[in-house]
C-alpha cells in the first residue's frame, strides 16, 4: 500500500514537471517581460503560500513584466520541477532569491540563500544585505551584517546610496564610532536628521566632535559639498569656527585645500574670517593667495612651512576657480591685505609667488595695500614679481611700480637696495626694466649697502654691460667700498680687501668689456671729482693697473693706460706695476709695460731693481728687453750680488748669457774675504763653483788678476798673497777649472807673493791632474824658483812627490842636476837630510853620484853620506858608481868624514867597500888619527 503511495507521488510529480512550459492543462496566463507562459493553477498553488485558491480563481493572468525573463522562467522551472540552477553569477542569484522573497517561495530563498553566503565577500556583501533584508532572508543577512561590521570604515557614500535607512541606521549603530560622521560620509541627509533628532539631549556634543582623524561633521559634509546635510547641521548648530586637532578652523582647512564651496558656504555663514593659522599666523587671504596654476620657483623664497612652494595650489585651472570671489569676499569682510605672517610675507607677496594675476588685481585695488612691505627678510613684492619670465614681470612689476612701490627699498641685513638685490642674482634685465619703468627721482643709483657698494660695483663685477651703461647715464659715481666683506669677496677667493672702485671690482672678475664702458666713459665726458680714477688705491694699495697685474689680466692694461694709469705709482709694497707683472711671472705684460715707459731702473723698498727681479723669477725675455733698453747691470740685489752673480748663482746660464752678450761686467770687483777686492772669478773659485768658474772664464773675464785691498785698504792675507786664479784653483784641486784656465790663456808661470808658480802649488797640494795638466802646457817654465829657492822639480822632491818629479824630467831630463844657492844639488839635499827615498828616487834616475857640492868644500855625495852615517844610503851610492876614496877640497876621503862624526857603522861599511884607511888629508891625518883624536873609541876599533 505504501509502495502505491510513493508510486504515485512520483507519478504526479512527473507529471507536473511535464507541464512546464505546456499549454496542455493550462488554465491561467503568465505574462513575462517578453513572452507569455502557459501556468496551471494547482501548481501554483501547491508551490506557494503567495498564490490561494481564492486569489488565483479570480485571475486570468499574473503580470510578471517587471521581472527580467531569465529570472522568472528560473522561479517557474524552480515552481514545476523544484530544480534550480545556482551556477549563473552573484547577481543573478540575487535578483533570483529578490523575487522569490516576493512570492514567498521560502524553501528556494534559503537555497539562494546559502549559494550567495558562500561568495558574499567585501565587494558585495553591502548589495546582499540590503536584499535579505529586504525580504528577510535572516541568515545571509546576518552573515553580510557580519562581515559589514569588520570592514565598515572603508565604505563610502556609493556603497550605502541605495540601502534602506532603516538597515543603514542600524548597521550605523551597531558599527560606527562616530555615527553622526558616518552619516555625513554616506550622503545620507536622512540618517543625519534621524540621528539628531534622537540624540536631542546631546546635540552640542556630537555635531561639534571630531572623529579620529579630526574630522568634523560639518567639515566633512562641506568637503563632500553636501549642501543639504551642512545646511541641517547648521540649523542644529554646528560650530562654524569649530577647529580641528591642529586648531585650524574650517574656513582655513577650506580655502587651504581650495574648496571654494566650502569657503564661500562658511563665509555666508558668518565664519570668522579674521582667523590664523597657529604658529606661522597666515590670514584666510594668505592662504586663498596661494592657488595659482603656476608656482614662483625662487631660491630666495620661503623654502619651508605653508608657503614653500610645495603647498601652493596647482590643481585647480586659474579660470575654472572661483578663488578670486572666495578673496573679494574676504576683503568685503574687512580683512587686511597687507597683514603679515609669521614670516613676514603679506598676501600680495603669496599672489605675486602664485603668478596669480587676477587676485593681485583685485589686492590692489585696495586703497590700504602697502606694495613696499617686507618678509622677514628683507623681500618685498617688487622683488619675486622680478624673478618671473619676462613677459611675466613686466606685467606684475609693472603693476607694482605703478602702485608706487620702490626699487630702492632696502631688502636686507647688509643695507642692499632691492636694486642692488636683483643685480645681485645676475638679474640684469629685471634691473634694466626697473631703471626703465620709474621715475628718476624715485630711485638712489648711488644707494650704498653696509659695505660701501653700490649697484654700478656690482654690474660691474658681474659682468652687466648694458646696465653698466644705463647706470653711469643716470650719474652712478666712482664711490669706494668701506668694507673687505661685500659681495666681491662672497664671489672671488683670490683677491679682498676695501677702498675699491667699480673698476677695482670689474678687473678683479676679469670683465673686460665693462673696463671698455668705464673707460671711454671717462674719456667721452669732462672730469670731475666723481669720475672715474684710474690710478685711486683700495685699502692693499693697489691700483686698478697694479690689480690687474696681481689677479693676472693682463688684457685690460692698455684699456687702463689710455684711462690714464700712471706706470710710476707703488703698491703699499712699494712695488710699481712693472715689479708687480715681473713677481707675478707675467712675461708679456712686463714687456708691454717696458715698451710704455715703465722705469727699468726703479727700485722696490728692498732695494730690487726690474733686472733684480726678473733674475730671480727666471724671465729672461723679460731681462733682454730690460738690457736692450740700457738697464744698469751693476747695482747689487740686498744680498749684495750683482745681477751676473745672481743669474749664476740661481743656475741661469740663459739669463747670464743674455748679461753677457749685452756688455755686463764679468769681472764685477768686489767685497771678498776679510774685505778684499775680488772678481766673481775669485769668489766662484772660492766657492768651490767650477760651472760658475768656467762660464766666467768663457765669456772672457780677467784670467791673471790675484785679490786685491779694497780702496780703502781693507783685505787680510787674501789681498797680499799674490793669488792668481790659476794659484787657487790649483790649491783647491779644481781641474775642470785649469782645464778652462789654460785653454783661454791664463798665465802659466806667474808667480804669487812667495815666488810660487801654480805647479808649485799644485806639487805642494799633491793635486796630480793639476799636476798633469800643467805639465802639458807648452810655455810652462821648469826653471822658476820659490823664495826659498826650490824648482817645481825641487818642490816635488820636498813634498815626496815622486811622481811629479818624474813628470818633471820626462819634461825637463836635466831638471835632477839643477843646483840650488848653496851650490847643492838635490842629491845633496836628500843626502844631506838623509831623506831616503828621494835618494833612492835619484840613484833611480841615475843621476851624478860623485857631483860635488859648488862650494870650496868640493863635497862629494858619498862625504855627505858618510857625515850622516846611514849605511843604506852609503852602500847604495857606491853601488851606483860612486868613488869610495874621492876626496873633497881638504885631501879628505868619506872614511875621514865616517871617522870625525863617529860613525862607526859608515866606517864599517866604507872598509869593506875596499876604502883606504891610510890616506892622508891635507893636515896629514888619516882616519884613524881623527878618529883618536875626537875621542871615538869604536871607530877608532
Amino acid at each position: 500500500m505504501e509502495n502505491d503511495t510513493v508510486q504515485a507521488s512520483n507519478e504526479l510529480t512527473e507529471t507536473v514537471e511535464k507541464l512546464f512550459e505546456s499549454d496542455k492543462f493550462s488554465d491561467i496566463v503568465i505574462k513575462l517581460k517578453d513572452r507569455i507562459f502557459h501556468g496551471h493553477r494547482l501548481v501554483l498553488y501547491a508551490r506557494g503560500d503567495h498564490w490561494s485558491p481564492d486569489s488565483l480563481s479570480k485571475l486570468n493572468n499574473l503580470n510578471w513584466e517587471h521581472i527580467e525573463t531569465d529570472i522568472s522562467l528560473a522561479i517557474l522551472r524552480w515552481v514545476y520541477t523544484h530544480k534550480i540552477d545556482l551556477s549563473y553569477s552573484d547577481n543573478f542569484i540575487l535578483n533570483l532569491m529578490k523575487h522569490a522573497g516576493e512570492f514567498k517561495l521560502m524553501n528556494l530563498i534559503k537555497q539562494c540563500e546559502s549559494k550567495l553566503i558562500d561568495s558574499s565577500c567585501f565587494e558585495n556583501c553591502v548589495s546582499f544585505y540590503t536584499i535579505a533584508g529586504e525580504i528577510n532572508a535572516l541568515m545571509l543577512k546576518n552573515h553580510c551584517a557580519n562581515l559589514i561590521s569588520k570592514n565598515w570604515n572603508r565604505f563610502t557614500s556609493k556603497d550605502f546610496k541605495d540601502t534602506n535607512a532603516t538597515l543603514l541606521y542600524q548597521l550605523m549603530k551597531t558599527n560606527a564610532q562616530y555615527p553622526l560622521h558616518s552619516a555625513v560620509k554616506f550622503h545620507r541627509a536622512d540618517l543625519v536628521e534621524v540621528y539628531l533628532n534622537e540624540n536631542k539631549g546631546e546635540i552640542a556634543k556630537i555635531i561639534n566632535q571630531s572623529d579620529n582623524n579630526g574630522n568634523l561633521p560639518l567639515g566633512l559634509a562641506l568637503s563632500e559639498k553636501q549642501t543639504a546635510i551642512a545646511t541641517t547641521l547648521c540649523k542644529f548648530r554646528a560650530d562654524v569656527n569649530a577647529k580641528d586637532q591642529y586648531s585650524w578652523s574650517l574656513l582655513q582647512r577650506a580655502i587651504q585645500r581650495g574648496d571654494t564651496y566650502s569657503a564661500e558656504f562658511l563665509i555666508k555663514q558668518n565664519a570668522d574670517v579674521f582667523c590664523v593659522t597657529p604658529t606661522t599666523l597666515d590670514t584666510c587671504l594668505h592662504l586663498a593667495c596661494t592657488h595659482s596654476e603656476s608656482v614662483l620657483s625662487l631660491d630666495g623664497a620661503v623654502t619651508t612651512g605653508p608657503f614653500s612652494t610645495d603647498n601652493f595650489k596647482e590643481d585647480v585651472p586659474l579660470n575654472d576657480n572661483k578663488m578670486v570671489q572666495i578673496i573679494q569676499l574676504l576683503l568685503d569682510k574687512g580683512l587686511d591685505p597687507s597683514k603679515k605672517n609669521a614670516e613676514g610675507f603679506t598676501p600680495l607677496h603669496i599672489a605675486v609667488m602664485a603668478r596669480n594675476d587676477e587676485i593681485m588685481d583685485i589686492l590692489l585695488k585696495e586703497e590700504s595695500i602697502d606694495v613696499n612691505a617686507r618678509t622677514n627678510d628683507g623681500y618685498p613684492p617688487l622683488w619675486y614679481a622680478l624673478h618671473q619670465s619676462e613677459e611675466q614681470y613686466k606685467n606684475f612689476a609693472k603693476k607694482l611700480l605703478t602702485k608706487g612701490a620702490r626699487p630702492d627699498v632696502v631688502c636686507s641685513g647688509e643695507k642692499d637696495s632691492l636694486l642692488q638685490m636683483i643685480i645681485g642674482e645676475d638679474m640684469e634685465d629685471a634691473a634694466l626694466f626697473l631703471l626703465e619703468n620709474i621715475p628718476l627721482e624715485t630711485i638712489n643709483v648711488n644707494h650704498m649697502n653696509k659695505y660701501g657698494e653700490t649697484a654700478l660695483h656690482l654690474a660691474c663685477m658681474l659682468g652687466h654691460t648694458r646696465l653698466v651703461k644705463k647706470l653711469l647715464s643716470l650719474g652712478a659715481v666712482n664711490i669706494e667700498t668701506i668694507s673687505p666683506s661685500g659681495r666681491q669677496a662672497k664671489n672671488a677667493s683670490n683677491y679682498s680687501g676695501f677702498k675699491q672702485t667699480c673698476l677695482h671690482y670689474a678687473i678683479i672678475h676679469h670683465q673686460s668689456e665693462i673696463i671698455d664702458v668705464l673707460v671711454d666713459n671717462l674719456l667721452a665726458g669732462p672730469s670731475t671729482s666723481d669720475s672715474l680714477d684710474c690710478n685711486l688705491k683700495d685699502s692693499n694699495g693697489n691700483t686698478p693697473l697694479s690689480l690687474a697685474i696681481l689677479v693676472g689680466f693682463k688684457e685690460c692694461i692698455p684699456k687702463l693706460l689710455q684711462g690714464g694709469a700712471d706706470l710710476s705709482i707703488k703698491n703699499s709694497d712699494g712695488m710699481s706695476v712693472l715689479h708687480q707683472a715681473i713677481v707675478n711671472g707675467h712675461t708679456e705684460t712686463a714687456i708691454f709695460l717696458l715698451n710704455n715707459g715703465a722705469d727699468i731702473n726703479s727700485m722696490t723698498r728692498d732695494g730690487l731693481t726690474p733686472l733684480h727681479l726678473s733674475i730671480e723669477n727666471r724671465l729672461p725675455e723679460v731681462v733682454e728687453s730690460l738690457c736692450r733698453k740700457g738697464v744698469d747691470m751693476s747695482v747689487p740685489n740686498k744680498s749684495g750680488h750683482c745681477p751676473l752673480w745672481a743669474a749664476l748663482i740661481s743656475g741661469q746660464e740663459d739669463i747670464a748669457s743674455i748679461l753677457v752678450r749685452n756688455g755686463v761686467d764679468t769681472d764685477a770687483w768686489g767685497e771678498g774675504p776679510d774685505g778684499c777686492y775680488q772678481t766673481l772669478l775669485h769668489k766662484a773659485i772660492d766657492e768651490n763653483n767650477q760651472s760658475i768658474a768656467k762660464f766666467l772664464i768663457q765669456s772672457g773675464c780677467d784670467l791673471n788678476t790675484p785679490r786685491r785691498p779694497s780702496p780703502e785698504g781693507h783685505g787680510g792675507e787674501e789681498a797680499r798673497d799674490g793669488c792668481t786664479p790659476l794659484h787657487l784653483c790649483c790649491q783647491w784641486n779644481l781641474v775642470d777649472v785649469v782645464q778652462t784656465l789654460l785653454e783661454h790663456g791664463a798665465a802659466v808661470n806667474r808667480t804669487d807673493a812667495e815666488e810660487k808658480t801654480p805647479l808649485h802649488i799644485a806639487i805642494q797640494n799633491q793635486h796630480k791632474d793639476i799636476i798633469a795638466l800643467l805639465l802639458c802646457h807648452p810655455g810652462l817654465d821648469l826653471t822658476l824658483r820659490d823664495n826659498s829657492g826650490l824648482t817645481p822639480f825641487a818642490a816635488a822632491l820636498t813634498y815626496r812627490n815622486n811622481k811629479a818629479a818624474q813628470a818633471i824630467l820626462e819634461k825637463l831630463p836635466t831638471a835632477a842636476e839643477q843646483f840650488n844657492n848653496k851650490g847643492q844639488n838635490f842629491l845633496h839635499v836628500a843626502l844631506q837630510n838623509n831623506q831616503v827615498e828621494n835618494v833612492l828616487f835619484l840613484l833611480a834616475i841615475n843621476v851624478d853620484v860623485n857631483s860635488r857640492v859648488r862650494d870650496q868644500t868640493q863635497t862629494p855625495p858619498l862625504h855627505l853620506a858618510a857625515a850622516g852615517g846611514n849605511e843604506v844610503l852609503i852602500r847604495s851610492l857606491i853601488l851606483s858608481g860612486a868613488r869610495v876614496n874621492e876626496v873633497d877640497a881638504y885631501k879628505q876621503t868619506a872614511l875621514h868624514v865616517a871617522a870625525s862624526k863617529g860613525q862607526a857603522g859608515a866606517v864599517s861599511a866604507l872598509l869593506q867597500t875596499d876604502a883606504k884607511p891610510d890616506v892622508a888629508d891635507s893636515d896629514g891625518n888619516n882616519p884613524l888619527h881623527i878618529a883618536c883624536k875626537e875621542g871615538h873609541l869604536a871607530v877608532a876599533k
